[in-house]
């Protein structure tokens, strides 16, 4: 065991976490599947849902579906989300099948998110589901999530919100105050001041705001009061989705993030709007005439950047992630990804592995994102399949919206542990028809790369040229994975060099 590197990871935990993780150890050791017996009603008379509601469920039905066929048999994760409810949509008729032969179905989080989903197909008309429901609440209750916090605390929340909405009785009022408790507590401190999640992720910060909105409305259909703090919440995440919503619809990749493990981008604020919590028409866009701009999240650390029709860029210029729950991090300092023509040319690598193996290695590592590595190391120390220890730390320095351009700079830490403590200060300069990327390594005596991940098919389409600044570029055969475990061909650009005493140099796109 690394010593150090574990007394750095747990000098960063939240004491809760701490205190509650042997406690969470010895009820999964007991593996008790909870009770079905006298499970609360469901309510009865409930009015007819909107379209937009009865439609997201069944778009979540298919898109689960689909992700379920993509993980493979006899994994964590395949068993978690077949506890999902994935198979429960709109359609009152259907069969919803028992999990519980499976102990995972009882751990906190799939039932969280399974008795969100069950409620919504009761809330839809479905009959028959107390049992499963109630023992889906129960196993939330009896398991709540203090050893982790973060999204799994808030799925807890919500799952024991939803249940509580749509049934009545004793212990459905208990679901329903303490998950409301629950959420009194998390959603100020998970939510940031610019709306996003501080888990920094746009595909949990996505699943959080769609479980938060279908809460809202079963909470509204059961004549229950809306807490004020939900509607707030909501309105800044779908905000926040809204400015980091790409030409195409998606999102950015940035750490623990995938096309299919959320629910649509589009979808989320088309139910944001149906429950009168999202106006299109306040939402950040493109200057009207065209002309290049910039919307900063700086909560978040994130600078989206546009130049007309052209060219679209998210830089990722903040923190990694949660301080005390990292699980999700990648060591990507100073990347980015780039949209141009509608479409996702420079990318991210996406996520190819949840378990902590090599596939789970490279999709955190420095090496697999657009930005530089030093030393051969990671910026931030990732381990394991969801810790970290030492973390870099990113800031804004500088940004400019000119006529032609838009430009940000932004510098990190995270290689303060090398000789020399090198600090990397990056600057990207975005026009119509360019991509100027500038890095500048301040101080340190080490060995230094820097690497562009391109789609392929996006190279060859809009033909993209590359070209070194101080340094000319190799090229290699790499993959990327915009949903999970599915990857897509991408053409790798690297150059490397030597640091002594600092180093400028970059890479200029063009196309």
């Amino acid at each position: 065991m690394n010593l150090p590197r574990m007394a750095r990871t747990v000098a960063q935990l939240h004491p809760i976490q701490v205190l509650a993780r042997p406690l969470a150890l010895g009820q999964r050791a007991l593996g008790k599947v909870p009770t079905s017996a006298r499970p609360p009603r469901v309510r009865p008379g409930f009015a007819p849902p909107r379209a937009r509601f009865a439609a997201f469920a069944d778009a979540e039905r298919a898109r689960g579906g689909a992700r379920l066929a993509a993980i493979p048999e006899g994994s964590l994760l395949h068993a978690y989300e077949r506890a999902y409810g994935y198979e429960l949509g709109a359609d009152p008729t259907l069969e919803a099948p028992s999990v519980w032969d499976d102990p995972i179905a009882s751990h906190p989080f799939p039932a969280s998110v399974r008795a969100r989903r069950l409620a919504v197909a009761a809330r839809l008309g479905r009959p028959g589901l107390s049992a499963e429901l109630g023992r889906a609440c129960r196993a939330i209750a009896l398991g709540l999530e203090l050893h982790l916090l973060g999204n799994h605390l808030v799925e807890n929340a919500i799952g024991l919100v939803c249940g509580g909405a749509v049934t009545e009785g004793l212990e459905a009022e208990a679901w329903w105050k303490l998950g409301s408790a629950l959420l009194a507590w998390q959603l100020p401190e998970q939510f940031l001041e610019d709306g996003g999640h501080f888990e920094l992720s746009a595909s949990y910060h996505l699943a959080l705001t769609a479980a938060l909105l279908e809460a809202i409305e079963l909470a509204r259909a059961s004549g229950r009061e809306v807490p004020e703090l939900w509607r707030t919440t909501a309105e800044r995440a779908l905000s926040w989705a809204a400015a980091v919503r790409a030409p195409d619809g998606t999102y950015p990749l940035f750490n623990d993030a995938a096309l299919d493990a959320a629910p649509e981008l589009d979808a989320v604020l088309g139910l944001g709007e149906e429950l009168g919590l999202f106006d299109p028409a306040r939402s950040p866009g493109a200057a009207p005439d065209g002309a290049p701009s910039l919307h900063r999240l700086a909560a978040t650390g994130w600078v989206i950047l546009r130049s007309g029709a052209g060219a679209w860029l998210a830089f990722d210029a903040g923190a990694d992630g949660a301080s005390y729950q990292p699980g999700h991090v990648h060591a990507d300092a100073l990347t980015f990804e780039l949209w141009i023509g509608g479409e996702r040319a420079v990318v991210d690598y996406g996520v190819s592995s949840y378990k902590a193996d090599r596939d789970r290695e490279e999709t955190r590592a420095t090496r697999a994102h657009n930005t530089i590595e030093l030393g051969g190391a990671d910026s931030s120390e990732v381990w394991s399949a969801f810790r970290v220890g030492r973390r870099a730390r990113a800031e804004v320095r500088r940004i400019e919206q000119a006529r032609a351009h838009v430009a940000v700079e932004a510098e990190h830490d995270g290689y303060r542990f090398l000789p020399g403590a090198p600090v990397h200060r990056r600057a990207l300069e975005l026009s119509e028809r360019e991509l100027a990327i500038h890095d500048e390594i301040l101080g340190g005596q080490t060995s230094g790369s820097s690497r562009l991940r391109l789609d392929e098919a996006a190279l060859r389409a809009r033909s993209i040229a590359i070209e070194g600044r101080a340094l000319t570029p190799d090229r290699s055969s790499g993959v990327w994975f915009p949903c999970f475990r599915q990857p897509r061909a991408a053409a790798v650009f690297s150059t490397s060099f030597q640091v002594r005493g600092g180093f400028r140099g970059g890479f200029r796109v063009r196309w």
